[in-house]
Order: C-alpha cells, then structure tokens, then sequence
C-alpha cells in the first residue's frame, strides 16, 4: 500500500535511476541557520522564482496574498493544537478508514483536496462526538460527498445510487434517501460550516507563487525546468503521507504544508533547504519549520526506508 501511495503521488517507478544522498542528520549545528541565510533574511535582493510562467494574481486577478492571509486566519476551524485529541477512539482505525477514503476519491476521480477536506471533515466529527463503529463507514461516505458538492463542479459528483453500490452501503440497507440523512447529519455535526483548508491547500499556494528559486542549487549545479514538477509531485506526496497519520493534525495546516515544501526541497538535493523568499511568502523562517519537518522526515524514513537513502539523479530527470 505504502509503496503504491507513493508511487501514484509521485510519479516515480522503479525504473528511475537514483542517486544515493546522505542521510539527514539533525545535529544543533545542521539545524541552525547558517551565517548567509541569517544576513538574506536582514537585508537581501529577492531571486525570481523558478519555474513560473506567468504571475497567478495577474491570471486570477486577485491578490493571493490575501487569500492566504484569510487561510492562515481560518485554518485552525477544522484542525489546530487545541483541538488534537490523540485518545479519540476512532484512531485505531482511522487509517484503514483515511486509505479506503482515497481509493474511493481516486475511483471517482476526485481531486485530492476534496479527499484530504473530507477527511478533515471526519476528523472533526469522530474525534469530538461518540458516534457507534457501525456508523463510521457511512459517515465516512458521507463526508466525501459533502465534500465533493462543496469542492468539485456538480458533474463530478459521485453519482448516489452508484456510490452506494460500490461502497457496498447498499448491501447494508441504505438507499439515497436514507444517504441524504446521513449527508445532512454531517452537516448538522460541522455546523453547516463547510470552508476548510488541509495543508495540500497551503501547498497549492505556495507552489503557484514559487517554491524554487532561480539561485537555488540542485545537486551542485543549476535547476532544470523538470525540478518544478518533481517538486509538485514531492510536496502532494507529503501531504498524502501526512494525511495518514493523525499525529500531524496536531500542527497548524500552514506550517504542515511549509514542512511538506522544505521535506520536498531535502528530498530532491534542492540547496538552501529553506529561503527568505519562502519565509516572505508562507511567514515560517526555518527555526519554526524544523520540528515538523524532523517529525515528517521521520515518518518518511519510517514508511519509505528504500526511497530516503534515493534521489532522482541528474540523468532520470534530464531524460524522463
């Protein structure tokens, strides 16, 4: 399963050719700034970000900036260290249930955020009330249509009577109407308070303002216009792996998504690991990152041993 997610996440099969890198230590003296990041975050000229092809507040036109502000004021509705509850009962389960939740979304062909705000949806709801095991899997189906009507365009709504068959709801008794109940009873249990951001929101932002830098370094030489996208695919990839474990819910989503960005920049030898324009752009300077970014390495290394001591080499990415 584990190499599966990655794989789909990333894009990247046992046909690659990999380099080894060294393992990431995380000694006093790797984890503090170096001289020169503490001098570009004083006083420096900011490097164009890489990659990008046109300005995404002139093609939406609307200021991002403010959008990210108005996600950084709501981000701690669904999630947040207040509202981390690691003894909730469901947790026993909750992957089973987080990986099920995904290979419905990828049958329907969702995108991935409606699935990872689902999950935040079911999240809020499991870990506060006591609601019966036998009632999970329909809460479960229910959060990821709510979803999907709130996330994706009308046509790509699962179909109701088709989605109770595959998920096998309708062996259990349930037909659409009583489905709309359990729909409107996920409503009822948000408060009919549907906006919620997951870190893959966060990400998506930061990746469109730029997250490499034409000065960055990638293993000793240049970018190539390939990084970008393996970049994408990296940071989609620690929002999934993320999702998985409920210890993450513990963070702020910004600060998860930034962990996500800097663990993708590690993961691909991109040099400095972390940049003043990124600490302009997401507000986080690299003190604030490194604990949940050491405990998302961690549970990377824990789940990935073979692909933590890889990297894409220079000629897999020039060639494919």
């Amino acid at each position: 399963m584990q190499r599966h997610i990655f794989e789909r996440s990333t894009g990247m099969a046992d046909d690659f050719t990999f380099k080894p890198i060294q393992p990431w230590e995380r000694s006093a003296s790797q984890n503090a700034m170096d001289s020169g990041y503490k001098r570009a975050t004083e006083e420096f000229m900011e490097s164009p970000a890489y990659g990008i092809e046109m300005d995404v507040d002139r093609a939406l036109n609307v200021c991002t900036e403010d959008l990210y502000r108005d996600m950084l004021e709501r981000e701690c509705d669904f999630v947040s260290p207040s509202s981390y509850n690691p003894t909730a009962s469901y947790l026993t389960y909750r992957r089973f249930l987080v990986d099920w939740m995904s290979d419905v979304g990828e049958h329907y062909r969702l995108h991935n955020t409606t699935i990872h705000v689902s999950v935040l949806y079911m999240d809020k709801i499991l870990r506060s009330d006591h609601i019966p095991r036998s009632l999970w899997q329909l809460f479960a189906t229910a959060c990821i249509t709510v979803a999907a009507k709130y996330e994706e365009a009308e046509e790509h709504c699962p179909h109701i009577p088709e989605l109770l068959r595959f998920t096998k709801l309708s062996q259990s008794g349930y037909d659409s109407l009583a489905f709309r109940d359990g729909e409107v009873e996920i409503l009822k249990r948000l408060g009919w308070q549907l906006r919620a951001f997951p870190a893959l929101h966060v990400v998506g932002y930061i990746l469109a303002k730029g997250a490499c830098f034409v000065d960055d370094a990638w293993q000793g030489r240049h970018l190539i216009p390939k990084i970008p996208r393996y970049l994408k695919k990296y940071a989609e990839f620690f929002c999934n792996l993320a999702l998985q474990d409920y210890s993450f819910q513990q963070y702020r989503p910004s600060i998860l998504a930034a962990a996500a960005v800097m663990a993708s920049r590690v993961a691909l030898q991109i040099e400095p690991k972390w940049r003043p324009e990124l600490v302009r752009r997401t507000g986080y300077d690299e003190f604030d990152i490194l604990p949940i970014f050491n405990h998302l390495w961690s549970y990377y290394e824990e789940q990935f041993p073979g692909h933590v001591s890889r990297s894409i080499s220079p000629r897999s990415v020039v060639t494919n």
